[in-house]
Parts: structure tokens; C-alpha cells; sequence
């Protein structure tokens, strides 16, 4: 057998002089299909289904164009438009930053006000019942040990009878 075996550069150097629209080539259509702005292809894209051909001979109601090459080309059932000016989408983000920055300052804003507001008398007394039984392991500071322990207990009264009245 005299069998020539062709390589992919061989093709493409054999084609090479052909134009892009140009597909006699019964090879060429095989590897290539050409790009086209002719509008040749505006009876085929409809909104209906295209009937087209199956390798086993049958037809079938499909919006696929079977390429000789055993690709399908999807047919486009209609044109979507793209609004490239931008200036709605900056807008809307814009209104979003703007209304994210404001929620934050209003938490910001109540959680400092939360924070300093005075204890109610009968917080404050729940806090000083619970930190009753609450005893501190270790070293008491050394500015503690200047202060007699019956001081202590004095300014603790002084303060408990200010708070009560």
C-alpha cells in the first residue's frame, strides 16, 4: 500500500493561500468552518427549531447546526443587549455604600450610648450581689496593702448609701 501520511502542518501549508471564505476544499471543511458577517445565516436562526440531520440519517427538532466535522454550532434564537455606560450600576453601588455606611454609624452610635449610660439602682445592685461570691486568686495588687481593710469597708458602705438613695 502506498499510503501518505499527511501531518497537520502539511494541511495548513496546502490551504494556506486560501481565503477565509474561500471552502472548496473538501478538506478544508472538514478542519475549518470560515467566519462570516454576511448575514447568510438569518433564515436559519428563527425562534422555531431547525431540522437538521443526525449521523444515523434521522431528523430531529434541535437548535444545534451539525457541522461537517461533527461539531454543532448552536443557532441564537435572538440578539441580548449589553448597557456599557455603567452609570446605573455606579448608582445603585453608590446607594448601597451610602446606606451601609449610615447603618454603621447608627450602631456605632448605640453601642456608645449603651456603653455609657449610668446603671439602673437595681442593676447595680444585682451586679455588686453577684460579685459577691466572686473571689480573685492570687496577690492582691500593692496598692492594696496601703489601704486599711476597715478603709474598705467604709467606702464600700459610703458608696452602697449613696447609690440606695
Amino acid at each position: 500500500m502506498n499510503a501518505v501520511s499527511r501531518t497537520p502542518l502539511d494541511f495548513v501549508e496546502e490551504i494556506s493561500g486560501e481565503s477565509d471564505s474561500d471552502t472548496t476544499s473538501d478538506e478544508a471543511s472538514m478542519y475549518y468552518q470560515p467566519i462570516s458577517a454576511d448575514g447568510d445565516e438569518d433564515d436559519q436562526t428563527s425562534d422555531q427549531h431547525s431540522y437538521v440531520r443526525t449521523e444515523n440519517g434521522d431528523q430531529s427538532g434541535t437548535n444545534f447546526n451539525r457541522l461537517p466535522n461533527g461539531y454543532a454550532r448552536c443557532l441564537e434564537n435572538g440578539v441580548s443587549s449589553l448597557d456599557l455606560s455603567g452609570e446605573d450600576g455606579e448608582e445603585e453601588e453608590e446607594r448601597i455604600r451610602a446606606a451601609s455606611d449610615s447603618a454603621l454609624r447608627r450602631a456605632l452610635r448605640e453601642d456608645e450610648s449603651r456603653r455609657s449610660a449610668l446603671l439602673t439602682p437595681e442593676n447595680a445592685v444585682r451586679i455588686r450581689e453577684a460579685m459577691r461570691g466572686i473571689s480573685f486568686g492570687g496577690a492582691p495588687p500593692g496598692w492594696a496593702a496601703q489601704v486599711p481593710e476597715s478603709q474598705w469597708i467604709q467606702r464600700l458602705q459610703r458608696i452602697r448609701q449613696v447609690e440606695s438613695n
